[in-house]
């Protein structure tokens, strides 16, 4: 797209005019895709504004003008504009892993300015500029003006580099331009000390499953590197003699940086899994070893050269020669059926992707993980683990009142997971989210049959363990909610904040307000635990320290209502949710 100037004249009456925060969006080669193949990209192109428009309305915004190749979408909020940036070129980028051909690159500006509105054509000197300064953008790549940076202020994990100021084409004053470096990339994690968690004694073999390192250099292949490694823990997990570190403390290191030493000391691992991924077009290069963490020394390295289509198959069988080396006591009876995985292999990326956006627990990353379930299951249909992570969407939005009809969210969630277990009646995943979602249905007895039925098929797998752990604490079991957290977190020794939220939980149930306040301190986001410090620090009369927290509450969620919160509470017993809600009171947070 060349020109963003309306193609119909403005009428005698002065149109409307408003503030936005603009998008302007130009795919890359669209010319040369159309000659060399016009009715697949068509298609490909109708696609690609699909999903802008849906995820556009997820960030507040919309798609305003579509013209060939290029897209103009508009936020009231600069910040959502840059979030949804980031995250639609991250989903081209991510996307581009799974597809045939050549992969769809975008060339983004964002500016800020009146646009003015003419027989609904948006139109201005703001949408002008933001469509030069997207020409100078490399593929996949975002640049802001200086106006657009002041606009959205500073954003959480987000760099922008001066790269000083240019004259755009037909644009009479120099504009300063800035290049989005981070691309919403996590930044790595500094590995902060936790309390050892007081368990027994490890007397079964123990392993870390590393994320491969990507050898091929180009980062839209970091998914895949992690997504198999997770793949690879999910089966290992099967093993009751095997103990398996989760993803989120295993992925925190690699042996380039970290000598097998150290991760058998940071981790308290006996064996270390870790391998490599090079990738040329769909064909894999995959190396692994089995590494003893005592003495260093390699018990059994592999070399592997499969397609893309068969990923699936290559998992299991690394996942049976790691065990059968590790130990003679693990029972292969005990696996009696892999879950079945899905042969389409855009379902399972599409799933991949969503599964990572969840981790952020945002109202908009929750709504794009959705779109991507959504999109796998309509091209797998019985893909269990699509349903699974569909119905966890609905429970957030339950969770969070994201949902204007979050009743609706929650027998929705109820829905997708009883559909998962009829799909796949071996994975715990399924049977783990339709326990979240009778939990908080208030259906007590077959959320906890349900997670011990996840339990039964997935021993080893922490999150779940936690989440079982957190329902029993609303159960009336919370001295077993704290001795199953404290397991989880062996499990996972770099566990995220959400483990220190369900263990405040069972302290709260416990009404040992110390350990509450004590525990949620621990967390390195106290955002979610303001609510149980508020009512703990009221309990202990500690108004001043009480209050303060409850104004963090208000910040994090203006809308807050201690009725709303008190309907969320699934709790069996009375007693302990009404102290918890005597204690929000006291605080002077909105009744």
């Amino acid at each position: 797209m060349t020109s963003a100037e309306p193609t119909t004249a403005p009428s005698r009456a002065d149109p409307p005019t408003r503030p936005a925060a603009v998008l302007f969006a130009d795919m890359v080669a669209f010319s040369r895709r159309m000659e060399l193949d016009g009715a697949r990209n068509s298609g490909v192109v109708a696609q690609s504004l699909k999903l802008f428009r849906a995820l556009a309305g997820d960030y507040g915004g919309a798609v305003a003008n579509v013209a060939g190749d290029g897209i103009v979408a508009l936020f009231g909020d600069p910040q959502a504009a840059l979030r949804f940036a980031i995250q639609i070129q991250t989903e081209f980028r991510e996307q581009s892993v799974w597809a045939d051909g050549q992969p769809i690159e975008f060339r983004i500006g964002l500016n800020v300015g009146d646009v003015i509105f003419h027989d609904a054509i948006a139109y201005g000197h703001c949408i002008n500029v933001a469509a030069r300064l997207q020409s100078l953008a490399e593929p996949g790549g975002i640049l802001v003006t200086g106006a657009f940076r002041s606009a959205a202020h500073e954003t959480s994990g987000i760099s922008l580099r001066s790269l000083g100021r240019a004259h755009l084409k037909n644009i009479i004053e120099p504009i300063e331009i800035f290049a989005v470096d981070q691309m919403g990339r996590q930044a790595p994690i500094a590995i902060r000390a936790r309390e050892p968690p007081k368990s027994e004694p490890v007397r079964h073999p123990s392993i870390a499953v590393l994320a491969l390192a990507n050898l091929s250099g180009d980062p839209r292949n970091d998914h895949l590197c992690e997504g198999f490694a997770e793949d690879i823990i999910a089966d290992l997990s099967r093993f009751r003699n095997l103990m398996v570190i989760a993803r989120h403390s295993a992925f925190m290191f690699n042996l380039k940086s970290n000598p097998a030493q150290v991760i058998r000391r940071e981790l308290g691992v006996g064996y270390i899994l870790a391998g490599s991924l090079r990738r040329a077009d769909r064909r894999l290069r995959i190396t692994v070893e089995l590494i003893d963490a005592v003495s260093e020394s390699v018990l059994w390295s592999d070399r592997f050269h499969v397609e893309l289509e068969d990923l699936f198959d290559l998992q299991d069988e690394i996942a049976g020669s790691v065990a059968s080396r590790l130990s003679i006591q693990i029972d292969f009876a005990e696996r009696s059926q892999e879950a079945p995985q899905p042969r389409n292999l855009r379902a399972y990326g599409l799933v991949l992707r969503g599964r990572h956006l969840i981790f952020k627990f945002t109202r908009e990353s929750n709504w794009h993980a959705r779109r991507l379930f959504e999109e796998a299951i309509e091209i797998a249909p019985e893909y269990s683990r699509a349903h699974s992570a569909l119905s966890r969407t609905h429970n957030l939005d339950w969770r969070y009142a994201w949902s204007e009809r979050p009743r609706q969210s929650l027998e929705a969630a109820i829905a997708f997971a009883r559909q998962a277990r009829e799909y796949d009646p071996l994975d715990a995943q399924c049977f783990a989210e339709l326990g979240y979602a009778e939990l908080y249905r208030r259906q007590h007895d077959e959320a906890i049959a349900d997670y011990e039925q996840a339990l039964a098929l997935n021993p080893n797998d922490s999150d779940i363990i936690a989440e079982y752990a957190d329902a029993l604490a609303y159960v009336e079991r919370p001295d077993c909610s704290v001795e199953l957290m404290r397991k989880a977190m062996r499990l996972n020794p770099h566990y995220p904040d959400w483990y220190l939220w369900y263990l405040a939980d069972a302290y709260d149930t416990l009404g040992r307000s110390e350990d509450v306040i004590a525990t949620v301190q621990r967390m390195h986001d106290r955002s979610e635990g303001q609510r149980l410090l508020a009512a703990n620090y009221a309990h202990l009369g500690m108004m001043k320290q009480a209050q303060s927290a409850a104004q963090q509450v208000l910040r994090l969620h203006p809308n807050f209502r201690i009725s709303e919160w008190r309907e969320r509470l699934p709790y069996r017993d009375p007693v302990p949710l009404e102290r918890y809600v005597e204690g929000l009171r006291k605080t002077g947070l909105p009744g």
